[in-house]
């Protein structure tokens, strides 16, 4: 009889080993990155235009990216997090002009995220600032990422 109920019981345990091995990580993607620059973003009268093309890992957290610009002679180009409409807050810049040098196109280049520029970056919260010497800025555009 001690042998019947002590088969029962072992019988009905459950295996959690299982149950631990059920949980799914979320999938590793990655993102095409694009941005179309002009004056909409900054209410100017500029003629210029510039467009920003890359890709995102989530892997990896690195933004590879080049960037093209027409009719504008750029002092300074910068990474921008925040609302739309705002200036926001600076993240990086990918170009600055040099003394007699001039600028070559198209200028490429990456950046590794932290936790929270990933996140507003998904969240679609950066833009792309380009400041001429007459203008600051001039030209911007938001980043837009689409999953590959």
């Amino acid at each position: 009889m001690a042998f019947l109920l002590l088969s029962a019981v072992l019988a009905c345990k459950k295996e959690l080993a299982q149950e631990d091995d059920a949980k799914v990580k979320p999938p590793v993607r990655t993102y095409v990155v694009t941005a179309r620059i002009d004056k909409k973003g900054t209410n100017s009268n500029s003629e210029a235009t510039a467009v920003l093309k890359g890709e995102y890992d989530e892997s990896t957290k690195v933004l590879v990216y080049t960037l093209e610009c027409e009719k504008i002679e750029p002092v300074l180009i910068t990474l921008r997090s925040g609302a739309k409409g705002s200036i926001g807050a600076m993240i990086a810049e990918i170009y600055r002009k040099k003394p007699e040098v001039p600028v070559v196109y198209p200028v490429k280049g990456l950046y590794t995220l932290s936790p929270l520029q990933e996140r507003n970056l998904l969240k679609g919260l950066w833009t792309v600032a380009v400041n001429s010497a007459s203008m600051t800025p001039e030209i911007s555009g938001v980043l837009t990422l689409k999953q590959k």
